[in-house]
């Protein structure tokens, strides 16, 4: 048996040698499984399929069995079953709930099954936390993401907000095709971060986050690559639902001349991945929208409280041409809030406190405008 195949190859291809490590891993296998007489069958796991690659082709009757197929579906986790009887077996069952929101989602064929490194170390340890994720190289997604377009970052959106968004995903691709729109969404669907939850024709599929587990991934994973540690991140967000939107602003600052990560991200990616990073940080306190229609036109994000004796914000973000001008910015995108009135319905709603705040952007420079 040979585990986890793919992850030479995965290093291979980010560090400029994938060519050579696809010959060598080729005649390697050739080698091993092939032309050895003292082997019966022989079998390998990986995350990724690589057979587009060729580096199988010199092998005969080689069968592929993925979490897209039902062949073998149940032996992919643990059945709702299994994980009853070891609660039952531990003494455990009043907890049966909060395990079906943390391991419990994912779907391998037809089959509904919950991660069994979860569920083992939840029994042993007696306690719900994020045990799986981070257990493997999450490299290859960050460096997906971070080449990514802007239309990526609208799609993590509605899945943070969770929501489902329709993607092909298909058994064989190359690492060359990572590159290309959908590929991180196939990466991550084979990687465990995002589930199948319907499929709709051959290679499409209805796709969705699958638990609590895997949200908890996003916020710490995304929010730590992105946006910086939680240390920067998490007091900047006190600070805002503190009111105290001087303090808020001096942090945004920081951030942004610390983050090395916003060299990478281009454009509108650096206001997305800001606003994702909240979205998933405030999502146990706050409805979470952008580009929503209020008033007389579309704001570009507003919190609005789940307990309504706490205040909402609306954000509205403008990009300046010169540093000089990043006030004038600022005061330009609350000027629009006002005008546009896109605080329109908060007050029926029973939010009597509103922020408005205008940002303003250049490069690593930020300047914020509010009024309440």
């Amino acid at each position: 048996m040979i585990d986890e195949y793919d992850n030479p190859l995965i290093v291979a291809n980010q560090n400029g040698y994938y060519k050579e490590a696809i010959n060598f891993y080729r005649n390697l296998y050739s080698s091993a499984l092939k032309t050895n007489s003292n082997l019966k069958m022989g079998v390998l796991t990986g995350i990724v399929q690589v057979a587009k690659e060729g580096i199988f082709s010199d092998l005969n009757n080689v069968k592929t069995y993925n979490i897209l197929g039902d062949k073998f579906e149940t032996f992919f986790g643990l059945s709702e079953e299994e994980v009853e009887n070891a609660l039952k077996y531990f003494g455990m069952t009043y907890e049966i709930e909060e395990v079906k929101k943390w391991y419990d989602g994912y779907k391998f064929g037809n089959a509904e099954v919950y991660n069994p490194w979860s569920i083992i170390n939840y029994l042993s340890d007696r306690g719900l936390q994020a045990y799986w994720v981070n257990t493997s190289d999450n490299a290859l997604i960050y460096d997906s993401l971070k080449n990514s377009t802007v239309d990526v970052f609208n799609n993590l959106q509605t899945l943070f907000e969770g929501k489902e968004i329709k993607k092909e995903i298909s058994p064989f691709f190359t690492f060359e095709e990572l590159s290309k729109f959908d590929g991180i969404w196939q990466l991550m669907v084979y990687n465990g971060y995002l589930k199948v939850n319907e499929k709709l024709s051959n290679d499409e599929y209805m796709i969705k986050i699958p638990n609590y587990e895997i949200q908890t991934f996003f916020k710490k994973g995304f929010i730590d690559k992105f946006l910086v540690s939680g240390n920067y991140f998490n007091p900047m967000m006190d600070a805002l639902l503190d009111g105290d939107i001087e303090e808020f602003e001096r942090r945004l600052q920081n951030i942004f001349l610390v983050n090395t990560s916003f060299y990478d991200l281009k454009g509108e990616k650096v206001y997305h991945s800001l606003f994702l990073g909240m979205l998933i940080w405030l999502r146990d306190k706050y409805e979470v929208k952008s580009n929503g229609e209020r008033g007389h036109g579309r704001y570009d994000a507003m919190l609005i409280p789940l307990d309504k004796i706490k205040p909402a914000y609306i954000f509205e973000f403008k990009v300046s041409k010169t540093i000089k001008g990043l006030t004038a910015k600022a005061e330009e995108a609350l000027e629009q809030i006002k005008e546009k009135q896109y605080d329109a319905g908060l007050k029926e709603k029973g939010i009597s406190k509103i922020y408005k705040i205008g940002i303003a952007f250049k490069g690593k420079n930020v300047k914020v405008k509010y009024e309440i």
